[in-house]
């Protein structure tokens, strides 16, 4: 039986909403998992590419393309830790300095307009990932959708990241999030 505050049975989160929120916690886990790897394969390729340029005196074709292309699955897959930290919209002085209600709402209102940004990425990434399916990525000769794909899977963690994030401030007595607390988890 749930504890009672102030003759009022207290507030539980919803089931749907605890599984929406395990299920975004693993695959933002498993998004910045990717990134991580995604950096040290660029520093790995990118360093490759620097030996052959130029102690070698072959500059390679296919690292420097590669690595750009590396770069942007890392940044797209990592963007939906750094929207559900809240690393994304640094307004934090701001609502700092206002009352709490008032930061709440600042932080809710930021939610919403990420994630109407967040679904016109996904939106704009599916298109580019369809129109793009024909050509093929100069030095690495793979289809370029490979690429344009980062970003409506990055597009669709991160606005699952969002939603989560911003659900948490709609909880009755929740508080705005303070960015040094909050966990990916």
């Amino acid at each position: 039986m749930p504890p009672e505050t102030g003759g009022a049975p207290a507030w539980r989160r919803p089931a749907w909403l605890q599984a929406i929120r395990a299920v975004e916690a693993v695959l933002t886990r498993t998004a910045l998992g990717f990134a991580m790897v995604g950096v040290a394969l660029m520093a790995g390729f990118t360093c490759y590419q620097v030996f052959m340029r130029f102690i070698v005196g072959q500059p390679s074709t296919w690292s420097e393309v590669l690595v750009r292309s590396i770069m942007i699955w890392t940044v797209y897959l990592a963007a939906a830790a750094a929207f559900r930290e809240g690393a994304m919209i640094a307004a934090e002085v701001v609502v700092r300095a206002v009352p709490r209600p008032l930061g709440r709402a600042m932080q809710i209102f930021a939610g919403v307009l990420s994630l109407v940004f967040l679904a016109i990425l996904v939106w704009t990434g599916i298109d580019m990932v369809g129109r793009t399916q024909a050509q093929i990525l100069s030095g690495l000769e793979i289809p370029i959708f490979w690429v344009y794909l980062a970003l409506p899977i990055g597009g669709a963690l991160a606005m699952l990241a969002v939603f989560v994030r911003t659900s948490e401030l709609l909880e009755p007595g929740a508080s705005i999030h303070e960015a040094h607390l909050d966990n990916i988890a």
